[in-house]
């Protein structure tokens, strides 16, 4: 067994083909990486002259020449093989300790677990404990199943199953869904993509991670036509049309309501219900009246429209992965992220498997977690959740660790969650 350092275009030969490829391992990845305080580099494993695994491993500098070590979403290896992953490790460690590391980590993509919004598990990896051990007898530590995010990257991502038929897709959406979709559509938000549009966008995601601009910029320019810009942004003329039609269409069925009360009185058996119905036509015309007073000033102040959210998306192979989106509060009423993803996801249902919504609560089903809101938001679009095993830790030089840990009280690469 020999490690070595490889060139990118040998390492991007090997990854893009691995069962567990992915952007985190790509020399993209490692370049946007190397723009923002990590050093990327390019790790192959040889056995008789034959590449049987690689890493991207970014290194932190941490103290006294010392260095802190992650594999994003690796390592690429058969982890069935249990005397070949023992080997590799064996030889890493030894590698690493020449190179300074203190400690790597891994978070390698290996399902174990496919479940519903409730928690139901649908399909379960049967090897994930065969791999747990022999990661173990490797050296590594397990660092659990964090149900929230805890780690470096999410554990728990919601999927959604791409096709080809996007009718069949929005039936399957939740009732709920569907009618923030509908509704978005009628007040005349319209979704676009526009690659020159991050300035637009940065200001609706930048509280999420506390991202730079010049970081989405940079990945951006490492990813290019993989990276791709969607805007909701209200049509002024359309909202204030549609307002209108709104108000009056549901001002006649007020009407109509009101004339059979007053020609019937209160009574008849129907007339509870009729009542019943007046009284909630009475409060959706005082939110359609609003509309309309709202769109009449908007139109007024923004002629052109008005942004007020957008997501960011990265193509893989087969897969979009949602990397971030957001929107302004004070248009929450449109529910633009919903009419977003829906967009998307017709944009792209012909020619890709899945939809990668990103991470997710694994507490299904407590109602007092903080991120119950986000799961039914992500699960209302008829989402899996797919759980990975999560991440294990490397102990490449204990004593330094252990003085390490003794200055250190934080994951010093949990920010790095893109």
């Amino acid at each position: 067994m020999k490690i070595t350092s490889i060139s990118k275009q040998e390492f991007n030969n090997y990854a893009s083909k691995h069962k567990y490829a992915s952007y985190y391992q790509s020399s993209s990845y490692g370049n946007l990486m190397n723009d923002h305080n990590l050093k990327a580099m390019y790790l192959g494993f040889y056995e008789n002259s034959e590449l049987i695994g690689a890493s991207l491993i970014l290194q932190k500098p941490s103290f006294f020449g010392f260095k802190y070590g992650y594999a994003p979403r690796g390592l690429l290896i058969d982890y069935m093989n249990h005397n070949q992953v023992i080997e590799i490790c064996k030889e890493l460690k030894n590698y690493l300790f020449k190179e300074k590391f203190i400690l790597l980590k891994i978070d390698p993509l290996i399902t174990i677990y496919k479940k519903d919004k409730n928690g139901k598990t649908l399909k379960s990896n049967s090897d994930k404990q065969i791999i747990i051990n022999t990661l173990k007898e490797a050296g590594f530590t397990h660092c659990g199943y964090s149900n929230n995010f805890e780690s470096v990257k999410p554990r728990t991502i919601a999927e959604l199953k791409l096709n080809s038929d996007d009718s069949e897709l929005f039936k399957n959406l939740s009732k709920q869904t569907r009618n923030k979709i509908r509704k978005s559509s009628k007040l005349g938000l319209k979704v676009y993509k526009d690659n020159s549009a991050l300035d637009k966008v940065y200001p609706f995601i930048a509280r999420k991670g506390n991202y730079s601009l010049k970081y989405y910029q940079d990945f951006q320019k490492h990813f290019e036509d993989s990276f791709e810009i969607y805007i909701a942004q209200i049509d002024t003329e359309k909202y204030v049309e549609s307002s209108r039609l709104l108000y009056e269409k549901e001002l006649e069925y007020n009407e109509y309501l009101n004339n059979i009360i007053s020609r019937d009185g209160y009574k008849g058996k129907n007339m509870k219900d009729i009542l019943s119905k007046k009284m909630e036509s009475d409060k959706i015309l005082v939110i359609y009246k609003e509309y309309l007073v709202n769109s009449i000033t908007l139109l007024r102040n923004h002629p052109e429209g008005i942004v007020i959210a957008g997501a960011i998306i990265i193509k893989e192979e087969d897969t979009i992965k949602l990397l971030i989106d957001g929107y302004n509060k004070e248009y929450g009423k449109f529910s633009p992220l919903y009419l977003l993803k829906w967009e998307i996801i017709k944009e792209y249902c012909k020619n890709y498997k899945k939809f990668n919504l990103n991470g997710i609560s694994s507490e299904y089903e407590n109602e007092s977690n903080k991120f119950k809101g986000l799961n039914n938001s992500k699960f209302g679009f008829n989402c899996i959740a797919r759980e990975y095993i999560g991440e294990f830790n490397l102990i490449v030089n204990n004593p330094i660790y252990v003085l390490y840990k003794s200055l250190v009280t934080e994951d010093s690469l949990k920010n790095i969650n893109k």
